[in-house]
């Protein structure tokens, strides 16, 4: 159950239009492979539902992915904040390890 936990909040569900369809996609923070190395490295996903992953490698090339995919500029908002509190909450268990 506290492995369910986390990975909700590993990611956020995003909605989109794409030919006059709403669609949905998510925004997933989680670390890369390489956790055993001092620096470790974060992965910003975007996946939307009718293709694969998008990588992208800050927060502003997010911003714009889901601008260039009709997300909502609120939407946008609500997904920045989930992003900063999961950067917050990854960094914070980076100094613990």
């Amino acid at each position: 159950m506290n492995n369910q936990k986390n990975e909700q909040r590993s990611c956020i569900d995003v909605r989109y239009v794409r030919d006059n369809k709403t669609l949905s996609g998510a925004v997933c923070v989680a670390l890369s492979k390489n956790v055993g190395r001092k620096d470790r490295k974060v992965d910003l996903i975007f996946m939307p539902e009718e293709q694969g992953a998008f990588s992208v490698r800050s927060t502003t090339e997010l911003m714009n992915i889901l601008a260039n995919w009709k997300v909502s500029f609120e939407e946008r908002k609500r997904v920045f904040d989930f992003v900063a509190e999961r950067l917050r909450m990854l960094a914070g268990e980076d100094t613990v390890a």
